[in-house]
């Protein structure tokens, strides 16, 4: 059968759907061949050529005219004049699995004297149809050979054949930025996140196949090798990149599971960053009820109430599934108590409003003129990521309740350095304490994580922020408002005294900041362990592996690929391996094939023949207006 494609049930679904929004499926190609009679009917209706000449001799002079046959490709997004892929990538032809794909003679490229040729296209061997143009649906990525030949109709085979051009058809799922789907595409992803987040694992493979996985168990991935008490295995480090990639892949083909057609969008949050301002970008249409939900819920339980990820449940059981879950036994980081059932957003952290926007035009253009992997990766986990995971997440019902809001000078370093981020810091050196076993029936405020005096064991601020690495990453403000980004001085010392400020202000500082960061309050979930229960999550990290796709792909040869294993914890090494197998179709049965870092990042190449996806496009039209170069170092 070659690369024919037997349709399975959920593709004979799909096709379906598509007979019902109009396409018609009888007018579809599905890698079929054409039935032969047509063409001999095709022959016999138009007859030989009609020259008075000599078959050869009029096959010589037509071939003298007809020097090629120019081949053009297009679907629903590249049709009326939409860019194609393979201008960015190392393949002339990029199809999409489950669109129709037109594929179609340049007129310009054949002569007057052509027309009394006909066209038959072969695809992977098999006749796919005949004319100047024809019509094929991919039901599997891969390598396709096309074949176009001009002939003589109504003469023998042997003779009829005037020229053929082959094509070789790479068939790739395309993501795109989420405002670029249309309606039908972009309907498709959101359902099919929806059956993940009904449907069990275990359920959802005897429906779908062993590609599927829910959101729970997704999210007690994250939540186990972003939020174990020894260290942060997933972030703040290179293994950042791989894993969300990995991860990201895995969801797609979860999702793909339900419904073959779809791919991940991406979400440019620089868009929200460029045109609006602090206090409005949650209005952009992106947070509407039909899309990600509220921005900032304006309730109680501080979650999304309205549209289709309204209620997004959290796991309550999860003592019977996962070895980390909060203080009342949901899946949630064990340093955020809070009770809600659901998934929770707020545009408050430490009870005021967070003025900060999502990374824009110059973080990005950091980003693609790195000269190196090492700091690409941090620059994708820290400055591009940005402060999307706090603006969205949010943190409320802090223990010292409005008292923050006399302190300019903590609320600068609590805003500056995400501070509910780093308590997780001061929890995994052993400060911060979460009851285990909440009454959710009980007030909030009988459950709260706190650092106790045993825990602190007489060590002052200084030492437990010291030790607990939170000054090894913090930022601060001087007394001139200058944004210091680090505490540490030039000598590699952390000094007590920090640079503009007394021995007395210092230290009460550092008193703040602890007090800060031993009470985290409630977090909403895209600012902690757990955030991939959030719909957000899914279209964050697509953008940034956009970033590292345009950068691998047009980085020069002096690009310093160098991946340092110096990293101290389990996860950011290039040998150390991350929990994924099977997503590139290398599986080997065993159970045992799992990647390493360093196994990921070469199979995430976006030239490699394996990867199955590409992006639509490197446009950063909005940037470049404002004078950003996004451009590579090379160019």
């Amino acid at each position: 059968m070659g690369r024919r494609t037997v349709l399975d049930q959920r593709q004979g679904q799909w096709l379906g759907a598509v007979a019902v929004l109009g396409l018609g499926v009888a007018s579809l190609i599905v890698n079929a061949p054409v039935d032969s009679t047509h063409v001999a009917d095709l022959a016999r209706a138009r007859g030989p050529p009609s020259i008075e000449k000599p078959l050869a001799t009029a096959t010589a002079a037509l071939a003298t005219d007809l020097k090629q046959l120019t081949v053009e490709m297009s679907n629903v997004y590249t049709q009326d004049g939409g860019g194609s892929p393979s201008v960015y990538y190392p393949w002339d032809y990029i199809a999409e699995p489950y669109k129709v794909t037109t594929f179609e003679l340049v007129d310009e490229d054949l002569p007057d004297s052509s027309d009394s040729l006909d066209y038959r296209w072969i695809l992977d061997g098999h006749l796919q149809g005949v004319g100047k143009s024809t019509q094929a649906v991919f039901t599997t990525i891969g390598n396709y050979t096309m074949t176009v030949e001009a002939f003589w109709p109504g003469v023998d085979a042997d003779l009829a054949t005037l020229l053929s051009t082959n094509i070789t058809v790479v068939v790739k799922y395309v993501r795109r930025e989420i405002r670029q789907l249309i309606d039908q595409d972009r309907e498709a992803f959101f359902s099919a996140v929806s059956v993940l987040q009904r449907v069990p694992t275990r359920v959802g493979q005897r429906l779908y196949g062993s590609d599927y996985y829910s959101k729970d168990y997704l999210v007690r991935m994250h939540l186990y090798f972003g939020g174990t008490a020894d260290c942060d295995h997933w972030h703040q480090g290179p293994g950042f990149v791989t894993s969300h990639m990995a991860y990201t892949l895995m969801f797609e083909k979860a999702l793909q599971a339900v419904n073959p057609s779809v791919s991940v969008p991406y979400w440019d949050f620089t868009l929200e960053s460029t045109f609006y301002e602090p206090a409005t970008w949650r209005d952009s249409p992106v947070f509407s009820g039909d899309w990600f939900g509220e921005a900032s819920p304006d309730n109680d339980l501080h979650t999304p109430n309205k549209g289709r990820f309204a209620y997004v449940p959290t796991m309550n059981n999860a003592r019977e599934f996962s070895k980390v879950y909060n203080s009342y036994g949901l899946l949630r980081a064990p340093w955020n108590a809070d009770p809600t059932p659901f998934m929770t957003r707020s545009k408050k952290v430490y009870g005021l409003d967070n003025n900060m926007k999502p990374s824009g035009c110059l973080e990005y253009a950091k980003v693609i003129r790195m000269g190196n992997w090492m700091d690409l990766a941090r620059q994708l986990n820290s400055a591009a990521h940005g402060h999307i995971h706090e603006t969205v997440g949010g943190s409320w019902n802090h223990a010292f309740g409005s008292e923050v809001n006399a302190s300019d000078t903590i609320y600068s370093f609590a805003h500056q350095i995400q501070a509910s981020a780093l308590s997780k810091d001061v929890w995994r050196a052993g400060y911060l304490l979460c009851a285990d076993g909440c009454d959710p029936s009980l007030p909030a405020s009988t459950c709260e994580c706190e650092c106790s005096e045993d825990s602190m064991q007489g060590q002052d601020p200084y030492d437990v922020l010291l030790n607990s690495g939170v000054l090894a990453t913090a930022l601060y403000f001087d007394t001139n408002g200058t944004l210091i980004s680090s505490f540490v001085a030039e000598d590699g010392e952390v000094h007590y005294q920090l640079e503009g400020y007394t021995e007395e202000e210092s230290a009460v500082i550092y008193q703040d900041l602890l007090t800060t960061l031993c009470n985290p309050g409630h977090i909403g979930d895209m600012f902690q362990a757990t955030s991939s229960n959030d719909i957000t999550f899914w279209v964050l990290h697509p953008t940034m592996d956009r970033l590292w796709h345009y950068v691998r792909l047009t980085n020069a040869s002096s690009y310093n690929e160098t991946w340092e294993d110096t990293a101290t914890c389990y996860g950011h090494n290039p040998t150390d391996i991350q929990p994924f197998k099977g997503l590139f179709g290398d599986s080997d049965g065993s159970g045992r094939d799992y990647y390493t870092n360093a196994e990921l990042y070469d199979a995430l190449h976006p030239a490699s023949d394996a990867m199955p996806y590409v992006y639509a496009d490197f446009n950063w039209d909005h940037c470049t207006a404002l004078g950003y170069r996004m451009k590579p170092v090379s160019d």
